[in-house]
């Protein structure tokens, strides 16, 4: 602690004589003068009688509170010293206590940071940094994003309170979100400005909570992302809250930066707002309008996930912003964030088929140039469904890089081509898939391991090319004769004529069976664009 500001704090009219060769100088407790003699170290305020001078080790800067009749010349001391007289009419014991509260409030404060620092340090998350520090602070705290969204907060101390204080923040906690009466009155008085006037932190009496409270800016780059509010609940606000708030703040925003979204060129509230968004698996469709309504966001009647992954380690930050501009012409109307190191874009049009018309050439084209597998999901209709519909984009990329013989050239994935594996996966994790394929199809493939045959080969791409035998042909290198031959021999053994759609249903699902579990892979890969050309 500094000295001057810690020797404003003796008692008016205390001081007779101030001699400071250092004000600046740093002291870090009070020690005593004794008589059987003190080694006086620079770094202690040292208080007691003059006359113990006279046993005392004295060092070339030593700090003394003296008092007594038995004052020293002062010129007799080193000449870098800091004393302070005390006046015979001042009561000493009463200077100390005054001085030595000081240091206890510092002890205090200092005991604070360590509290909030050790939570920041711990990884443990913004919540539990808030809870560590609602605890060391002894009143509630809550953190706000600029949509008006609750990210974090600590109320244990109004549970079971009656009080205006508790009805309200158990109401706005239950919805998610600063309801609407109270978003008007943070308007209306124009309390964010009144906050970036007064440096960072505002103090006031707040009408809706009934009380008072500290409320700051979270900060980052220089952009606001969050606010700060401490309630004045279970004990009144002090000197050493505001301090310690400050550093609160800093630690929140750090805290906050160990998200993804706020990674090292990225600050754009609607980022953060489309990664909670991807976060929340119930998501309240009143908070999600109500956040909007704060972005200033109005998209289109029908929406899409668009997922880009990057094999690896996934895409930085920086590699996300460079992605963002190379997609920036069909980024109207959109939301773009990275989430789980991949670029993820919710993007709205006026109908569904828009977003083929727009944007599928210039994915394809960005997706082919960085390497990249892009997976889409299929469209919808409420923002509220965004986290299912990543879950379709990001299953899409899945698997379309490991379904081979349908793998699309440029690595653009829709999830209605990849619906039936998601599928097969889902009912694979707690049924024997092998019980959905047909037994016709179990005969071919034993025929063929029993002749050395490919028809379970030559059937695959029939009826790939929808049993247009000259596609067929050409695909599998035969000729048309020698094709015919085959597909009268597979209709034998699988006891089929194959003209019934149901039939060729019931085939295609076998394959798709087989294909997933490994237990069959085509020779041919027939994507998708050598089947429509």
């Amino acid at each position: 602690m500094r000295l001057a500001p810690l020797l404003t704090r003796l008692p008016e009219g205390s001081v007779s004589n101030l001699s400071l060769a250092d004000p600046e100088a740093d002291v870090y407790t009070l020690g005593f003068l004794t008589p059987q003699g003190t080694t006086i170290r620079e770094d202690v305020l040292y208080f007691g009688d003059a006359t113990l001078l006279e046993r005392a080790t004295i060092p070339e800067s030593p700090n003394l509170v003296l008092y007594g009749s038995g004052q020293p010349e002062i010129g007799a001391l080193p000449p870098a010293s800091n004393i302070v007289e005390l006046s015979p009419e001042s009561e000493p014991f009463s200077c100390y206590n005054a001085l030595q509260a000081c240091f206890l409030e510092d002890q205090e404060q200092a005991a604070i940071i360590r509290r909030m620092l050790a939570a920041h340090f711990s990884n443990a998350g913004l919540q539990y940094l808030i809870e560590e520090a609602a605890m060391a602070l002894g009143n509630p705290l809550v953190v706000v994003d600029t949509t008006y969204r609750y990210i974090a907060h600590h109320l244990a101390d109004l549970e079971g309170v009656d009080s205006t204080l508790a009805r309200v923040m158990d109401e706005e906690i239950r919805n998610e979100t600063v309801l609407d009466n109270a978003v008007s009155y943070i308007q209306e008085q124009h309390i964010d400005s009144k906050i970036a006037e007064m440096g960072g932190l505002l103090i006031r009496h707040n009408d809706i909570l009934d009380c008072n409270t500290m409320t700051g800016a979270v900060m980052v780059r220089g952009v606001c992302i969050a606010h700060v509010m401490m309630m004045e609940h279970a004990r009144k606000f002090t000197d050493l809250d505001r301090e310690c708030f400050f550093r609160l703040l800093s630690f929140v925003a750090q805290e906050m930066q160990k998200n993804e979204v706020w990674g090292p060129t990225s600050g754009e509230m609607g980022s953060f707002f489309l990664a909670n968004l991807l976060s929340d698996h119930q998501p309240s469709e009143a908070v999600t309008r109500r956040r909007l309504r704060s972005l200033n966001f109005h998209p289109k009647a029908v929406f899409h996930v668009v997922c880009l992954h990057a094999p690896g380690e996934g895409l930085r930050q920086d590699q996300v912003e460079l992605l963002a501009g190379q997609l920036r012409p069909m980024l109207h109307h959109s939301l773009y964030t990275r989430y789980h190191q991949n670029l993820v874009i919710l993007t709205s049009r006026d109908n569904a088929s828009d977003l083929e018309h727009d944007a599928f050439r210039l994915l394809g084209e960005v997706a082919t140039l960085n390497g990249l597998s892009v997976g889409v999901s299929n469209a919808f209709d409420r923002m509220i469904e965004t986290r299912v519909a990543y879950d379709q984009a990001r299953s899409a990329v899945r698997m379309g890089d490991t379904a081979s013989h349908i793998r699309c050239k440029n690595r653009l994935y829709r999830y209605c081509d990849y619906a039936y594996l998601h599928l097969l996966e889902q009912e694979g994790r707690h049924t024997n898939l092998l019980r959905y394929c047909h037994p016709a199809l179990s005969r071919l493939a034993a025929h063929d391991e029993q002749h050395g045959g490919e028809l379970m080969e030559t059937l695959f791409c029939y009826l790939q090319v929808s049993g247009i035998t000259k596609r067929a042909a050409e695909l599998l290198n035969l000729h048309k004769n020698t094709l015919l031959y085959r597909m009268n021999r597979i209709k034998e053994v699988l006891g089929m004529d194959l003209t019934s759609g149901e039939d060729q249903f019931v085939l295609q699902l076998s394959f798709r069976v087989l294909m997933y579990l490994g237990l069959f892979t085509p020779r041919i890969a027939v994507n998708r664009e050598k089947l429509n050309s």
